[in-house]
Protein backbone atom coordinates (compact mmCIF):
# COMPACT_ATOMS: atom_id res chain seq x y z
CA UNK A 1 0.00 0.00 0.00
CA UNK A 2 1.14 3.63 -0.42
CA UNK A 3 2.14 5.66 2.24
CA UNK A 4 -0.29 8.34 3.49
CA UNK A 5 2.85 10.80 3.23
CA UNK A 6 2.67 10.52 -0.56
CA UNK A 7 -0.23 12.97 -1.34
CA UNK A 8 1.24 15.33 1.25
CA UNK A 9 4.47 15.39 -0.96
CA UNK A 10 2.73 15.41 -4.32
CA UNK A 11 0.54 18.07 -3.15
CA UNK A 12 2.64 20.24 -1.15
CA UNK A 13 4.81 19.65 -5.06
CA UNK A 14 1.83 21.58 -6.58
CA UNK A 15 1.82 24.10 -4.37
CA UNK A 16 5.02 25.04 -4.32
CA UNK A 17 4.56 25.38 -8.22
CA UNK A 18 1.30 27.31 -7.92
CA UNK A 19 3.76 29.85 -6.08
CA UNK A 20 5.83 30.01 -8.48
CA UNK A 21 3.66 30.44 -11.24
CA UNK A 22 2.10 33.45 -9.62
CA UNK A 23 5.35 35.29 -9.31
CA UNK A 24 6.37 34.31 -12.58
CA UNK A 25 3.15 35.64 -14.48
CA UNK A 26 4.16 39.05 -12.93
CA UNK A 27 7.36 38.60 -14.78
CA UNK A 28 5.96 37.41 -17.90
CA UNK A 29 7.01 39.27 -21.32
CA UNK A 30 3.96 37.65 -23.53
CA UNK A 31 6.38 38.89 -26.44
CA UNK A 32 8.84 35.77 -25.91
CA UNK A 33 8.05 32.47 -26.85
CA UNK A 34 10.25 30.99 -24.15
CA UNK A 35 8.82 32.70 -21.58
CA UNK A 36 5.44 31.20 -22.46
CA UNK A 37 6.76 28.01 -23.69
CA UNK A 38 7.93 28.16 -19.75
CA UNK A 39 4.37 28.91 -18.47
CA UNK A 40 2.95 26.01 -20.40
CA UNK A 41 5.45 23.78 -18.75
CA UNK A 42 5.02 24.91 -15.40
CA UNK A 43 0.95 24.66 -15.66
CA UNK A 44 1.44 20.85 -16.95
CA UNK A 45 4.09 19.83 -14.33
CA UNK A 46 1.43 21.39 -11.98
CA UNK A 47 -1.27 18.98 -13.06
CA UNK A 48 0.98 15.99 -13.18
CA UNK A 49 1.37 16.88 -9.10
CA UNK A 50 -2.19 17.17 -8.27
CA UNK A 51 -3.33 13.69 -10.21
CA UNK A 52 0.19 12.29 -8.85
CA UNK A 53 -1.27 13.58 -5.24
CA UNK A 54 -5.06 11.94 -6.38
CA UNK A 55 -3.01 8.70 -6.98
CA UNK A 56 -1.60 8.64 -3.65
CA UNK A 57 -5.00 8.98 -1.62
CA UNK A 58 -6.41 6.51 -4.01
CA UNK A 59 -3.04 4.16 -3.76
CA UNK A 60 -3.46 4.62 0.59
CA UNK A 61 -6.73 3.15 0.52
CA UNK A 62 -8.16 6.13 1.60
CA UNK A 63 -10.66 5.59 -0.96
CA UNK A 64 -10.73 1.96 -2.13
CA UNK A 65 -11.90 1.78 -6.03
CA UNK A 66 -9.46 -0.75 -7.64
CA UNK A 67 -10.96 0.18 -11.20
CA UNK A 68 -10.27 3.97 -10.20
CA UNK A 69 -7.08 3.53 -9.25
CA UNK A 70 -6.32 1.82 -12.54
CA UNK A 71 -7.97 4.55 -14.44
CA UNK A 72 -5.66 7.02 -12.28
CA UNK A 73 -2.31 4.63 -12.73
CA UNK A 74 -2.46 4.96 -16.53
CA UNK A 75 -3.24 9.02 -16.51
CA UNK A 76 0.13 9.07 -14.37
CA UNK A 77 2.03 7.44 -16.44
CA UNK A 78 0.28 9.09 -19.72
CA UNK A 79 1.40 12.29 -18.08
CA UNK A 80 4.71 11.39 -17.44
CA UNK A 81 5.06 10.57 -20.95
CA UNK A 82 3.81 13.68 -22.09
CA UNK A 83 6.12 15.92 -19.97
CA UNK A 84 8.92 14.40 -21.20
CA UNK A 85 7.65 15.25 -24.82
CA UNK A 86 6.77 19.03 -23.47
CA UNK A 87 10.24 19.33 -21.16
CA UNK A 88 12.15 18.19 -24.47
CA UNK A 89 9.81 21.49 -26.75
CA UNK A 90 10.67 23.91 -24.11
CA UNK A 91 14.72 23.20 -23.96
CA UNK A 92 14.87 23.09 -27.85
CA UNK A 93 13.16 26.36 -27.82
CA UNK A 94 15.54 27.93 -24.54
CA UNK A 95 18.31 27.26 -26.15
CA UNK A 96 17.65 28.44 -29.73
CA UNK A 97 18.05 25.14 -31.52
CA UNK A 98 17.17 25.83 -35.16
CA UNK A 99 13.58 24.62 -36.45
CA UNK A 100 14.95 22.23 -39.36
CA UNK A 101 16.95 20.68 -36.84
CA UNK A 102 14.46 20.92 -33.50
CA UNK A 103 11.67 19.12 -35.76
CA UNK A 104 13.50 15.70 -35.87
CA UNK A 105 13.87 15.51 -32.49
CA UNK A 106 10.10 16.27 -31.93
CA UNK A 107 9.25 14.13 -33.81
CA UNK A 108 11.34 11.25 -32.31
CA UNK A 109 10.30 12.53 -28.79
CA UNK A 110 6.15 12.06 -30.37
CA UNK A 111 6.39 8.89 -31.70
CA UNK A 112 8.12 7.91 -27.90
CA UNK A 113 5.19 9.45 -26.86
CA UNK A 114 2.66 7.37 -28.84
CA UNK A 115 4.40 4.07 -28.25
CA UNK A 116 3.99 4.46 -24.32
CA UNK A 117 0.74 5.32 -24.72
CA UNK A 118 0.15 2.54 -26.90
CA UNK A 119 1.45 0.49 -24.52
CA UNK A 120 -0.62 1.55 -22.11
CA UNK A 121 -3.81 0.90 -23.77
CA UNK A 122 -2.26 -2.57 -24.46
CA UNK A 123 -1.97 -2.97 -20.58
CA UNK A 124 -5.73 -2.55 -19.97
CA UNK A 125 -6.08 -6.21 -20.75
CA UNK A 126 -2.53 -7.86 -20.70
CA UNK A 127 -1.18 -6.27 -17.25
CA UNK A 128 2.24 -6.24 -18.30
CA UNK A 129 3.17 -3.14 -16.89
CA UNK A 130 1.54 -3.03 -14.31
CA UNK A 131 -1.46 -3.84 -12.14
CA UNK A 132 -4.09 -3.25 -9.08
CA UNK A 133 -4.59 -6.79 -6.88
CA UNK A 134 -7.71 -7.24 -4.96
CA UNK A 135 -6.65 -5.87 -1.87
CA UNK A 136 -5.55 -2.49 -3.60
CA UNK A 137 -1.82 -3.01 -4.16
CA UNK A 138 -0.06 -1.35 -6.85
CA UNK A 139 2.37 -3.99 -8.67
CA UNK A 140 5.13 -3.35 -11.25
CA UNK A 141 5.45 -5.41 -14.04
CA UNK A 142 8.55 -6.10 -16.11
CA UNK A 143 7.33 -3.92 -18.92
CA UNK A 144 7.43 -1.12 -16.77
CA UNK A 145 11.18 -0.62 -17.94
CA UNK A 146 9.82 0.03 -21.85
CA UNK A 147 7.91 3.29 -20.56
CA UNK A 148 11.52 4.47 -18.43
CA UNK A 149 13.50 3.64 -21.09
CA UNK A 150 11.22 5.60 -23.42
CA UNK A 151 11.46 8.24 -21.17
CA UNK A 152 15.15 8.46 -20.59
CA UNK A 153 15.47 8.65 -23.74
CA UNK A 154 13.80 11.55 -24.67
CA UNK A 155 15.47 13.58 -21.60
CA UNK A 156 19.01 12.17 -23.43
CA UNK A 157 18.06 13.74 -26.87
CA UNK A 158 17.83 17.02 -24.70
CA UNK A 159 21.29 16.45 -23.00
CA UNK A 160 22.95 15.97 -26.35
CA UNK A 161 21.48 18.76 -27.90
CA UNK A 162 22.69 21.50 -24.89
CA UNK A 163 26.14 19.78 -25.42
CA UNK A 164 26.23 20.69 -29.20
CA UNK A 165 24.93 24.58 -28.16
CA UNK A 166 27.69 24.47 -25.54
CA UNK A 167 30.43 23.41 -27.94
CA UNK A 168 29.81 25.74 -30.59
CA UNK A 169 29.07 28.67 -28.51
CA UNK A 170 31.71 31.12 -28.93
CA UNK A 171 30.76 33.28 -26.14
CA UNK A 172 30.85 32.75 -22.11
CA UNK A 173 27.37 34.49 -21.89
CA UNK A 174 26.02 31.76 -24.25
CA UNK A 175 27.92 28.68 -22.62
CA UNK A 176 26.41 29.61 -19.95
CA UNK A 177 23.30 29.89 -21.20
CA UNK A 178 23.10 26.77 -22.83
CA UNK A 179 25.42 24.82 -19.65
CA UNK A 180 21.81 26.21 -17.73
CA UNK A 181 19.54 23.10 -19.55
CA UNK A 182 21.65 20.66 -18.09
CA UNK A 183 20.77 21.85 -14.70
CA UNK A 184 17.18 22.28 -15.35
CA UNK A 185 16.63 18.52 -16.89
CA UNK A 186 19.23 16.84 -14.34
CA UNK A 187 16.22 16.93 -11.45
CA UNK A 188 13.91 15.72 -13.08
CA UNK A 189 16.19 12.55 -14.31
CA UNK A 190 17.77 12.13 -11.41
CA UNK A 191 14.66 11.88 -9.42
CA UNK A 192 13.08 9.24 -12.29
CA UNK A 193 16.04 7.27 -11.56
CA UNK A 194 14.70 7.10 -8.09
CA UNK A 195 10.94 6.41 -9.13
CA UNK A 196 11.84 3.42 -10.54
CA UNK A 197 13.72 2.23 -7.85
CA UNK A 198 10.82 3.07 -5.40
CA UNK A 199 7.77 3.39 -7.23
CA UNK A 200 5.38 3.90 -4.12
CA UNK A 201 7.29 7.25 -3.76
CA UNK A 202 6.21 10.96 -5.24
CA UNK A 203 9.77 11.13 -6.83
CA UNK A 204 8.68 12.28 -10.28
CA UNK A 205 6.72 15.08 -9.31
CA UNK A 206 9.37 16.21 -6.65
CA UNK A 207 11.72 15.92 -9.99
CA UNK A 208 9.60 17.85 -12.02
CA UNK A 209 8.59 20.75 -8.94
CA UNK A 210 12.11 21.08 -8.25
CA UNK A 211 13.56 21.30 -12.22
CA UNK A 212 10.53 24.12 -12.82
CA UNK A 213 12.08 25.70 -9.69
CA UNK A 214 15.59 25.70 -11.09
CA UNK A 215 14.57 27.16 -14.13
CA UNK A 216 12.80 29.88 -12.68
CA UNK A 217 15.81 30.34 -10.71
CA UNK A 218 17.24 31.13 -13.87
CA UNK A 219 14.54 33.46 -14.84
CA UNK A 220 15.24 35.58 -11.91
CA UNK A 221 18.01 37.24 -14.21
CA UNK A 222 14.98 37.96 -16.28
CA UNK A 223 12.69 39.18 -14.40
CA UNK A 224 14.43 42.30 -13.42
CA UNK A 225 15.12 42.70 -17.16
CA UNK A 226 11.36 42.50 -17.50
CA UNK A 227 10.08 44.62 -14.40
CA UNK A 228 12.69 47.44 -15.60
CA UNK A 229 11.81 47.28 -19.05
CA UNK A 230 14.83 44.72 -19.86
CA UNK A 231 17.90 45.63 -22.06
CA UNK A 232 16.39 44.88 -25.14
CA UNK A 233 13.05 47.03 -24.87
CA UNK A 234 15.23 50.21 -22.93
CA UNK A 235 17.19 49.70 -26.51
CA UNK A 236 14.00 49.98 -28.28
CA UNK A 237 12.41 52.54 -26.42
CA UNK A 238 15.28 55.00 -26.94
CA UNK A 239 15.66 54.09 -30.37
CA UNK A 240 11.69 54.30 -31.18
CA UNK A 241 11.50 57.70 -29.89
CA UNK A 242 13.76 58.77 -33.01
CA UNK A 243 14.53 56.30 -35.19
CA UNK A 244 12.49 55.47 -38.13
CA UNK A 245 12.59 51.81 -38.19
CA UNK A 246 13.47 49.77 -35.36
CA UNK A 247 13.18 46.11 -35.94
CA UNK A 248 14.02 42.71 -33.67
CA UNK A 249 16.00 40.18 -35.13
CA UNK A 250 16.03 36.54 -34.01
CA UNK A 251 19.01 34.85 -35.78
CA UNK A 252 18.12 31.53 -34.25
CA UNK A 253 14.78 31.26 -35.23
CA UNK A 254 15.08 33.45 -38.62
CA UNK A 255 12.48 36.21 -37.50
CA UNK A 256 12.13 39.50 -37.46
CA UNK A 257 9.69 42.03 -35.18
CA UNK A 258 8.96 45.39 -35.93
CA UNK A 259 8.91 47.38 -33.27
CA UNK A 260 8.53 50.89 -35.78
CA UNK A 261 7.69 51.82 -38.75
CA UNK A 262 7.84 55.69 -39.41
CA UNK A 263 5.10 56.92 -41.71
CA UNK A 264 7.85 57.31 -44.92
CA UNK A 265 8.78 53.98 -44.55
CA UNK A 266 5.82 52.06 -44.02
CA UNK A 267 4.65 52.42 -47.69
CA UNK A 268 7.56 50.67 -48.96
CA UNK A 269 7.53 47.91 -46.65
CA UNK A 270 5.52 44.67 -48.10
CA UNK A 271 1.88 44.82 -46.66
CA UNK A 272 2.89 41.43 -44.44
CA UNK A 273 5.61 42.87 -42.70
CA UNK A 274 3.97 42.52 -39.69
CA UNK A 275 4.86 38.89 -40.13
CA UNK A 276 8.32 37.51 -39.43
CA UNK A 277 10.14 37.27 -42.51
CA UNK A 278 13.16 38.59 -42.89
CA UNK A 279 13.08 38.80 -46.68
CA UNK A 280 10.96 42.10 -45.89
CA UNK A 281 13.69 44.16 -44.52
CA UNK A 282 16.14 43.18 -47.06
CA UNK A 283 13.57 43.98 -49.42
CA UNK A 284 13.78 47.15 -47.86
CA UNK A 285 16.90 48.44 -48.01
CA UNK A 286 17.20 47.12 -52.10
CA UNK A 287 14.32 49.56 -52.48
CA UNK A 288 16.02 52.80 -50.47
CA UNK A 289 19.38 52.65 -50.78
CA UNK A 290 21.37 54.77 -53.09
CA UNK A 291 24.75 53.12 -54.15
CA UNK A 292 28.00 54.39 -52.98
CA UNK A 293 30.36 52.50 -50.08
CA UNK A 294 27.09 51.06 -48.56
CA UNK A 295 26.58 48.92 -51.90
CA UNK A 296 28.59 45.73 -51.05
CA UNK A 297 27.34 45.91 -47.64
CA UNK A 298 23.31 44.97 -48.75
CA UNK A 299 24.94 43.42 -52.17
CA UNK A 300 23.04 39.98 -51.15
CA UNK A 301 21.41 40.65 -47.93
CA UNK A 302 21.63 43.01 -45.51
CA UNK A 303 20.47 41.26 -42.19
CA UNK A 304 22.99 38.16 -43.09
CA UNK A 305 25.58 40.87 -42.80
CA UNK A 306 24.30 42.30 -39.98
CA UNK A 307 24.52 38.82 -38.43
CA UNK A 308 27.97 38.32 -39.76
CA UNK A 309 28.76 42.06 -38.07
CA UNK A 310 26.90 41.03 -34.56
CA UNK A 311 28.83 38.01 -33.73
CA UNK A 312 32.36 39.69 -33.06
CA UNK A 313 30.88 42.99 -31.82
CA UNK A 314 28.30 44.24 -29.41
CA UNK A 315 27.23 47.49 -31.12
CA UNK A 316 27.70 48.79 -34.58
CA UNK A 317 27.21 51.91 -36.68
CA UNK A 318 26.98 52.69 -40.47
CA UNK A 319 26.00 56.02 -42.43
CA UNK A 320 24.37 55.34 -46.05
CA UNK A 321 22.56 57.30 -48.56
CA UNK A 322 18.82 56.72 -49.11
CA UNK A 323 16.60 57.69 -51.53
CA UNK A 324 12.60 58.57 -50.25
CA UNK A 325 9.61 60.12 -52.14
CA UNK A 326 12.88 61.17 -54.09
CA UNK A 327 14.39 62.70 -51.61
CA UNK A 328 18.49 61.60 -51.26
CA UNK A 329 19.36 62.08 -47.69
CA UNK A 330 22.06 60.84 -45.25
CA UNK A 331 20.80 58.09 -42.76
CA UNK A 332 22.56 56.08 -40.18
CA UNK A 333 21.69 52.02 -39.17
CA UNK A 334 23.03 51.17 -35.47
CA UNK A 335 22.64 47.54 -34.37
CA UNK A 336 23.13 46.65 -30.61
CA UNK A 337 23.27 42.87 -29.63
CA UNK A 338 21.04 41.62 -27.14
CA UNK A 339 22.56 40.24 -23.91
CA UNK A 340 20.47 38.60 -22.27
CA UNK A 341 19.83 36.56 -25.62
CA UNK A 342 22.89 36.17 -27.13
CA UNK A 343 21.50 35.01 -30.81
CA UNK A 344 19.79 38.55 -31.18
CA UNK A 345 20.48 41.94 -31.81
CA UNK A 346 18.02 45.25 -32.47
CA UNK A 347 18.75 47.10 -35.76
CA UNK A 348 17.54 50.82 -35.81
CA UNK A 349 17.69 53.23 -39.10
CA UNK A 350 17.82 56.83 -38.22
CA UNK A 351 17.23 59.98 -40.35
CA UNK A 352 20.39 62.11 -40.20
CA UNK A 353 20.11 64.64 -42.89
CA UNK A 354 20.29 67.59 -40.02
CA UNK A 355 23.18 66.21 -38.03
CA UNK A 356 25.10 65.85 -41.23
CA UNK A 357 24.50 69.57 -42.46
CA UNK A 358 25.62 70.69 -38.86
CA UNK A 359 28.99 68.37 -38.97
CA UNK A 360 29.15 69.91 -42.75
CA UNK A 361 28.42 73.63 -41.38
CA UNK A 362 30.98 72.76 -38.56
CA UNK A 363 33.81 71.58 -40.76
CA UNK A 364 33.24 74.74 -42.72
CA UNK A 365 33.80 76.37 -39.75
CA UNK A 366 36.65 74.56 -38.44
CA UNK A 367 38.54 75.67 -41.91
CA UNK A 368 37.70 79.31 -41.96
CA UNK A 369 38.97 79.64 -38.33
CA UNK A 370 42.22 77.73 -39.28
CA UNK A 371 42.17 79.95 -42.11
CA UNK A 372 41.70 82.69 -40.37
CA UNK A 373 44.54 81.72 -37.97
CA UNK A 374 46.87 81.20 -41.01
CA UNK A 375 46.15 84.37 -42.24
CA UNK A 376 46.83 86.24 -38.71
CA UNK A 377 49.89 84.48 -38.30
CA UNK A 378 51.45 85.41 -41.87
CA UNK A 379 52.62 88.78 -42.83
CA UNK A 380 50.25 89.83 -45.78
CA UNK A 381 52.90 91.43 -47.62
CA UNK A 382 56.82 88.89 -46.94
CA UNK A 383 54.98 86.11 -46.01
CA UNK A 384 56.43 85.68 -43.33
CA UNK A 385 55.41 85.17 -39.58
CA UNK A 386 53.78 87.67 -38.50
CA UNK A 387 54.07 89.72 -34.79
CA UNK A 388 51.24 87.79 -33.58
CA UNK A 389 52.91 85.16 -34.60
CA UNK A 390 56.40 85.43 -33.09
CA UNK A 391 54.40 86.63 -29.74
CA UNK A 392 52.77 83.70 -29.82
CA UNK A 393 56.61 81.70 -30.29
CA UNK A 394 57.98 84.42 -27.50
CA UNK A 395 55.52 82.48 -25.17
CA UNK A 396 56.51 78.83 -25.79
CA UNK A 397 59.71 79.54 -25.04
CA UNK A 398 58.72 81.34 -22.06
CA UNK A 399 56.85 78.41 -20.89
CA UNK A 400 60.20 76.55 -21.16
CA UNK A 401 62.63 78.91 -19.75
CA UNK A 402 60.17 78.88 -16.33
CA UNK A 403 60.65 74.94 -16.76
CA UNK A 404 63.75 75.01 -16.71
CA UNK A 405 64.51 73.16 -19.25
CA UNK A 406 68.03 73.33 -21.16
CA UNK A 407 67.16 75.52 -24.15
CA UNK A 408 69.79 77.30 -26.46
CA UNK A 409 68.23 79.64 -28.65
CA UNK A 410 69.43 83.24 -30.16
CA UNK A 411 67.81 86.49 -31.95
CA UNK A 412 68.95 88.23 -34.70
CA UNK A 413 66.81 91.62 -35.37
CA UNK A 414 66.73 93.38 -38.65
CA UNK A 415 65.71 97.18 -39.52
CA UNK A 416 65.51 97.69 -42.93
CA UNK A 417 67.49 101.10 -43.63
CA UNK A 418 65.34 103.90 -45.64
CA UNK A 419 62.43 102.94 -46.17
CA UNK A 420 60.57 106.24 -45.58
CA UNK A 421 63.27 107.60 -47.60
CA UNK A 422 62.19 105.25 -50.43
CA UNK A 423 58.17 105.62 -50.16
CA UNK A 424 58.33 109.30 -49.98
CA UNK A 425 60.59 109.56 -53.51
CA UNK A 426 59.62 105.64 -55.28
CA UNK A 427 56.24 105.48 -53.80
CA UNK A 428 54.84 102.67 -51.42
CA UNK A 429 54.44 100.23 -54.33
CA UNK A 430 58.27 100.33 -54.42
CA UNK A 431 58.88 100.87 -50.78
CA UNK A 432 56.70 97.46 -50.61
CA UNK A 433 59.37 96.11 -52.95
CA UNK A 434 62.24 97.77 -50.80
CA UNK A 435 60.91 95.44 -48.07
CA UNK A 436 60.52 92.13 -49.56
CA UNK A 437 63.61 92.16 -51.53
CA UNK A 438 65.57 92.61 -48.06
CA UNK A 439 63.11 90.22 -46.22
CA UNK A 440 64.27 87.27 -49.00
CA UNK A 441 67.91 88.37 -47.99
CA UNK A 442 66.87 87.15 -44.21
CA UNK A 443 64.89 84.06 -45.42
CA UNK A 444 67.76 82.67 -47.76
CA UNK A 445 70.84 83.22 -44.85
CA UNK A 446 68.51 82.02 -41.76
CA UNK A 447 66.61 78.83 -44.67
CA UNK A 448 65.72 76.81 -41.42
CA UNK A 449 64.92 79.17 -38.86
CA UNK A 450 61.40 81.29 -38.34
CA UNK A 451 61.32 84.99 -39.88
CA UNK A 452 58.88 87.34 -38.42
CA UNK A 453 58.02 90.79 -39.50
CA UNK A 454 57.35 92.35 -36.09
CA UNK A 455 57.17 95.84 -37.23
CA UNK A 456 56.65 98.12 -40.34
CA UNK A 457 60.62 98.26 -41.25
CA UNK A 458 61.87 95.84 -38.53
CA UNK A 459 62.21 91.86 -38.42
CA UNK A 460 63.06 89.25 -35.80
CA UNK A 461 64.86 85.62 -36.61
CA UNK A 462 64.88 83.11 -33.34
CA UNK A 463 67.64 80.71 -34.28
CA UNK A 464 67.77 77.01 -32.88
CA UNK A 465 69.55 73.74 -33.15
CA UNK A 466 71.50 73.34 -35.86
CA UNK A 467 71.70 77.28 -36.94
CA UNK A 468 72.07 78.11 -33.45
CA UNK A 469 75.21 76.20 -33.46
CA UNK A 470 76.26 77.92 -36.64
CA UNK A 471 75.14 81.54 -35.76
CA UNK A 472 78.11 83.42 -36.19
CA UNK A 473 79.06 82.14 -39.22
CA UNK A 474 75.40 82.72 -40.31
CA UNK A 475 75.72 86.51 -38.84
CA UNK A 476 78.64 87.17 -40.84
CA UNK A 477 77.08 85.87 -43.80
CA UNK A 478 74.30 88.52 -43.27
CA UNK A 479 76.14 91.49 -42.85
CA UNK A 480 77.93 90.96 -46.20
CA UNK A 481 74.47 90.58 -47.99
CA UNK A 482 73.49 94.18 -48.50
CA UNK A 483 73.96 95.87 -51.42
CA UNK A 484 73.34 99.58 -50.58
CA UNK A 485 71.87 101.44 -53.72
CA UNK A 486 69.59 103.88 -52.12
CA UNK A 487 68.44 104.99 -55.92
CA UNK A 488 67.64 101.68 -57.09
CA UNK A 489 64.98 100.34 -55.04
CA UNK A 490 64.65 96.86 -56.84
CA UNK A 491 68.15 96.21 -55.94
CA UNK A 492 68.90 98.48 -52.94
CA UNK A 493 69.59 95.80 -49.84
CA UNK A 494 70.25 97.95 -46.68
CA UNK A 495 69.53 97.18 -42.97
CA UNK A 496 71.17 97.24 -39.83
CA UNK A 497 71.22 93.89 -37.63
CA UNK A 498 72.07 93.08 -34.12
CA UNK A 499 72.42 89.37 -32.43
CA UNK A 500 71.85 88.33 -28.68
CA UNK A 501 72.23 84.72 -27.31
CA UNK A 502 70.16 83.50 -24.49
CA UNK A 503 71.92 83.60 -21.45
CA UNK A 504 69.99 81.77 -17.95
CA UNK A 505 72.08 83.96 -16.13
CA UNK A 506 70.82 87.06 -17.53
CA UNK A 507 67.32 86.39 -19.05
CA UNK A 508 64.20 86.29 -17.81
CA UNK A 509 62.46 85.81 -20.82
CA UNK A 510 62.77 86.03 -24.59
CA UNK A 511 61.71 89.96 -24.16
CA UNK A 512 65.22 90.07 -22.54
CA UNK A 513 67.25 88.53 -25.48
CA UNK A 514 65.31 90.90 -27.89
CA UNK A 515 65.97 93.49 -25.85
CA UNK A 516 69.89 93.23 -25.99
CA UNK A 517 69.55 92.13 -29.89
CA UNK A 518 67.55 95.37 -30.31
CA UNK A 519 70.56 97.41 -28.64
CA UNK A 520 72.96 95.40 -30.51
CA UNK A 521 70.95 96.52 -34.01
CA UNK A 522 70.82 100.38 -32.98
CA UNK A 523 74.65 100.17 -32.66
CA UNK A 524 75.07 98.81 -36.14
CA UNK A 525 72.51 100.90 -37.42
CA UNK A 526 74.45 104.18 -36.18
CA UNK A 527 77.94 102.84 -37.66
CA UNK A 528 76.24 102.29 -41.08
CA UNK A 529 74.76 105.76 -40.59
CA UNK A 530 78.43 107.15 -40.12
CA UNK A 531 79.69 105.19 -42.64
CA UNK A 532 77.72 106.42 -45.42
Amino acid sequence: MVNSLYSVLAFTCALVLLIFLNQFRAALDKSEKTDKDFLFLSNWVTFFCLQDGIWGILGSGAIHNNTLFFVSTTIFHAAAAISAYIWLSYILNFINIEHDKAIPAKLLAFALVLFQLILLVANIKSRFIFDIEVNGAYIVRPGRNLLFYSQSFTYFVIALFSAYKIASAKKVVARRHYAASFLFILAPVLCGLLQKAYPLAPCDSIGYMLGCCTTYAFFISKISRNRDLSQRAVIIAGLSADYDLVLYVNIAKNQTKYYQVSNRLAPLLAENHTLPDPKNFDDLMKRIYVPNEFSGFIENSTLEKCTEIMQTTSHYSLPFLANIDGHIEHYRLKMASDKINPQSFVIGIINVEIEHRLEETALKLRKDLQHTKLIANKDPLTGVGSAAAFQAKCELIDNEIKAKDKIKFAIVECDVNDLKVINDTFGHDMGNEYLKNCCKVFCNIFNHSPVYRIGGDEFAIILQDEQYENRAELFEKLKTAKNHKPNDPKKNISFAAGMADYSRQIDENVKDVLKRADTFMYINKNKTKHIR
